[in-house]
């Protein structure tokens, strides 16, 4: 009760001091923990939150975390495991860059996701989504769209797929005859949002031809989202927020609305449901729901539906677009890449555009003899992998012989630092689809992806609309890369395609791992023979 006497003022300083004290001394014991564990330098007042910073600074604006996390590792001559302290701005980092030890944290003791990852999402996409939860929610949510991604059913969706790329080509055939520079990854996004929405619902909004409110909305919503994201200003957030939210309410209710459509044509028994081919992914989830005795859509299962559809969106259309606009990135220096593509289309498939469309709509399985193709999507993912993942440290970890702890520290496998290691990867820097076929290729070290139980589920979905895109693009046109300001020197010591492509060689992280500008490409008519 005394201090119930003292002046205000008092009052206030002696809390102050007690904040302050409490405050030295949880640093204290933060620092301590990393007193003996694998790190870069570490400093007592700011552990390693100099360090990382270092490292952005040596990136183009807005860089990507496995970038800077592959810098800092070999700057530093880093093991597979080491920490970094980055108390009191966000949690403490365990980083993996050994492919054995993300194998054991992703497959065999798979790790839960870190909240950090629902915080990251759940605002786009809604809760109790595939991508953050967690559990026993995780595997009923599994259960229910492993169906509609499996092997079997993505195959069916080939024709379709392409469909959408023929929309793609003939866009990019105006270009050509033009030679106007364009915005490659604005295109390229329309295409795989109408191939997500094709794969989701069996039709397209054609975004590509007509443009899209989804879209928009989409993408307003994630721009949005970014502005908040490194923002400490609270007050200025709750608006950004309020704006966020309002984009993802008209975007959902266009998705909503598309749902309830097909739910009606499934319930009237409108769709042969005894036949998968065709069918969207969401008629497939819907038929196992209206077999199961439903007759309405409750609330629940909507809820349900919804997210899972927002996933899907998110998480299918811009990394695509992504992997398609870094591809043709590439591709415009490696034209022996390009003409081994050429040739294995012609070879596995026909020659001429409008006949190998024709072919891959009747025997779409062919598209499983492309090796060399696939192998050329592989080493782009390499080059510029898409995944990205947080765990949640549950007690330690196996490396080099020793248990190194991880409980309340979140872990994270930087696949850039392994697709980059040349004890991984020999001469990393060099294009090298065919690396993908010889009997030493490092499998659980090539993860764009993702590995384990909690790999994404649209990776089948994914390489098709690649493969496809590459099978009736790649022989007719010939991409270059428009208004290039290439460095002098490379940014950091693990890369140097910063030497021919500039800035763009670096992933800009927004939503995504997206390319810089827009991508800005000028295309012509090829001369291969047709």
């Amino acid at each position: 009760m005394a201090l119930l006497g003292l002046p205000w003022a008092a009052t206030a300083f002696s809390c102050v001091i007690a904040a302050l004290a409490y405050g030295l001394m949880r640093m204290i014991h933060v620092r301590r923990f990393y007193k003996d564990l694998p790190k870069p330098p570490h400093s007592f007042l700011f552990g390693h939150l100099k360090v990382l910073g270092e490292a952005y600074a040596m990136l183009p604006s807005n860089g990507h975390y496995q970038a800077a996390a592959t810098t800092i590792a070999r700057k530093y001559n880093m093991p597979g495991v080491f920490y970094l302290d980055l108390w009191p701005i966000t949690w403490g980092q365990v980083i993996v860059t050994d492919p054995d030890c993300a194998l054991h944290m992703t497959a065999i003791r798979n790790h839960p996701k870190h909240i950090e990852e629902a915080r990251a999402v759940d605002p786009l996409i809604g809760n109790a989504n595939i991508v953050s939860t967690n559990g026993q929610r995780w595997k009923e949510l599994h259960k229910m769209l492993s169906p509609a991604f499996s092997i079997t059913h993505i195959t069916n969706l080939r024709p379709m797929v392409a469909d959408e790329v023929m929309k793609y080509r003939a866009i990019l055939r105006q270009k050509s005859e033009t030679g106007e520079v364009f915005a490659f990854e604005t295109h390229t996004m329309c295409m795989t949002f109408d191939v997500i929405c094709t794969a989701t619902f069996g039709y397209s909004l054609d975004a590509q031809t007509k443009g899209s409110d989804a879209l928009i909305h989409f993408e307003n919503m994630c721009r949005i989202h970014i502005e908040s994201r490194d923002s400490l200003n609270f007050v200025r957030n709750f608006f950004v927020h309020r704006r966020r939210d309002a984009e993802r309410d008209k975007w959902s209710a266009i998705l909503a609305k598309l749902i309830r459509e097909r739910f009606e044509i499934v319930k009237s028994d409108k769709l042969n449901l005894s036949d998968k081919r065709g069918l969207g992914i969401m008629d497939l989830i819907l038929r196992e729901y209206v077999q199961s005795g439903a007759t309405e859509l409750d609330a629940r299962f909507m809820e349900d539906a919804l997210t899972q559809v927002r996933t899907m969106f998110s998480a299918g259309s811009s990394t695509t677009s992504d992997t398609i606009c870094f591809a043709f990135m590439l591709l415009s220096i490696n034209p022996d890449a390009v003409r081994k593509m050429r040739e294995e289309h012609d070879r596995v498939f026909t020659m001429g555009i409008e006949a190998t469309y024709e072919m891959l709509k009747a025997e779409p399985y062919k598209l499983n003899q492309l090796t060399y193709t696939t192998g050329v999507i592989k080493e782009v993912l390499r080059f510029f992998p898409i995944g990205n993942t947080a765990r949640e440290g549950i007690d330690t970890i196996p490396y080099n012989g020793a248990q190194w702890p991880t409980k309340g520290l979140m872990i994270c496998p930087v696949q850039m630092h392994m697709h980059m290691n040349p004890e991984i990867f020999p001469d990393p820097m060099k294009f090298d689809p065919e690396r993908f076929e010889r009997e030493d290729f490092p499998r659980h070290a090539w993860r764009p992806f993702e590995r384990g139980p909690r790999a994404c589920l649209g990776q089948p979905l994914a390489l098709d609309e690649l493969l496809i895109t590459f099978l009736l693009i790649v022989r007719d046109f010939d991409f270059t890369c428009a208004d290039l300001k290439p460095n002098k020197t490379p940014r950091t010591e693990w890369s140097n395609l910063d030497l021919s492509f500039g800035d763009r060689a670096y992933q800009e992280f927004l939503f995504e791992a997206r390319p810089r500008d827009g991508m800005p490409m000028t295309v012509k008519k090829s001369n291969w023979p047709s």
